[in-house]
């Protein structure tokens, strides 16, 4: 057993239990216990008359920063599923980590946890440690540090905390197989991969925006080595101009999908994160329900009703992720169409530099200043282009993978 200090300098000690241990536990609106699982009550330690009808707070360790809680009940209190990484505390003090999968039902909200394992994990369990000795010693109200754990995660390469959230299952729920002995599943392969994916599409728009943005000083360049070469009006003034003109229109399109509220790259990063843990969630949900069906009754619980409520909820995960990754679906075909569209511009943007290579001959000595400028075009061109194929390619797997998805049963 590992110990640890609580708030008091005490040691605390980790409640060990099993990989194929799921945790189930039901609660009210405002997250008051109405049912769980043998697994929940012999981790915390708490008797059923302790935790039927108690906050599910009970259970709660000072150790897990409420930034978590206010971004999973803000989450939850919208109608939509969340997951993270919880810090729990047992009845004698002792400490157990769970990953929770948390879904509204009707009346209230349903929760399956398993046991994390991941080198994830190991990272975030560092960055909640510093979040929350910081909430203590700066008195950071919820909303101040769940903003501050949202940067971290995205400083961290996650577009947000719902790409966080869905690649933090898959990985899990990879991890469990492997530390059960059972072979890879396929789909939640899959799921890791396409995620991965998606977020390597997210740091290339990201890159490719920056690229442009560096770009727009080049044309002022060319009109200043135009100014010395030529009456105004001339034709490296117009090469500039033109330039200009086509690369405002690209930057501008590019704008429209990578920045903004309700850009179009945070519309499919949003909703294939959302599909993603919903059928990570799927999965958790049908063995949560095997399990169920082997487990000893709990006395005081009808048992018929609580698997009723896992049965409902699984149903919800399947029709919802089916809805969330068609809206996906859709909206990687425009992000494909719109990188086709920016690839296309970059031809006649190419076309213009072309003709500023084609006036440096004319120049020939006189131009080395045009030269130098055109020289750095050919470098953020070949950049630029090489970013838009990965884009696309990247945007159409992903629709491909997506449509599959949507295709097959999401109990194959």
């Amino acid at each position: 057993m590992t110990h640890q200090r609580d708030l008091s300098g005490q040691p605390e000690g980790e409640v060990n239990f099993r990989f194929d241990d799921l945790f189930f536990s039901r609660t009210d609106p405002r997250g008051v216990i109405l049912a769980g699982n043998d697994v929940f009550q012999n981790v915390s330690g708490f008797a059923w008359s302790e935790l039927l009808g108690a906050p599910h707070k009970i259970i709660r360790h000072p150790d897990t920063p409420r930034a978590v809680f206010r971004i999973l009940w803000d989450a939850l209190g919208n109608g939509f599923p969340m997951g993270g990484y919880v810090k729990n505390r047992a009845r004698n003090g002792d400490f157990y980590w769970v990953f929770a999968v948390i879904l509204p039902t009707e009346g209230g909200f349903l929760s399956v946890r398993l046991k994390p394992s991941t080198p994830l994990f190991a990272q975030i369990r560092k960055v909640y440690a510093e979040l929350a000795a910081r909430e203590r010693a700066e008195r950071l109200d919820p909303g101040d540090s769940a903003r501050r754990l949202w940067t971290i995660i995205t400083e961290a390469g996650f577009t947000s905390y719902t790409t966080f959230m869905a690649s933090a299952l898959g990985q899990e729920l990879a991890a469990r197989d492997h530390r059960l002995g059972r072979p890879e599943d396929p789909r939640t392969r899959r799921l890791i991969e396409m995620n991965e994916a998606l977020e390597r599409v997210t740091q290339e728009q990201k890159k490719l925006l920056r690229s442009f943005e560096s770009l727009q000083s080049i044309p002022n360049n060319m009109r200043l080595v135009a100014s010395r070469l030529e009456p105004s009006g001339g034709p490296v003034s117009a090469i500039s101009e033109n330039y200009r003109a086509s690369s405002l229109v690209i930057s501008d399109r590019l704008r429209s999908f990578v920045s903004g509220r309700e850009n179009l790259c945070d519309r499919v990063s949003r909703e294939v994160a959302r599909a993603l843990f919903l059928l990570g969630a799927n999965r958790v949900m049908a063995e949560m329900i095997a399990t169920f069906r082997q487990a000893e009754p709990v006395p005081g619980l009808d048992w018929q009703t609580e698997a009723a409520k896992l049965a409902e909820a699984r149903s919800a995960t399947r029709r919802d992720s089916h809805a969330a990754l068609t809206t996906a679906v859709g909206h990687a075909e425009e992000l494909a169409r719109s990188s086709a569209e920016i690839r296309r511009l970059m031809l006649g943007l190419d076309t213009i530099r072309v003709m500023g290579r084609v006036e440096c001959g004319r120049l020939r000595e006189n131009g080395a200043g045009l030269v130098s400028t055109i020289d750095q075009l050919d470098l953020f061109h070949a950049e630029i282009k090489a970013r838009l194929e990965t884009i696309l390619r990247l945007s159409e797997d992903i629709g491909s993978a997506m449509s599959r998805f949507v295709k097959a049963d999401p109990d194959s």
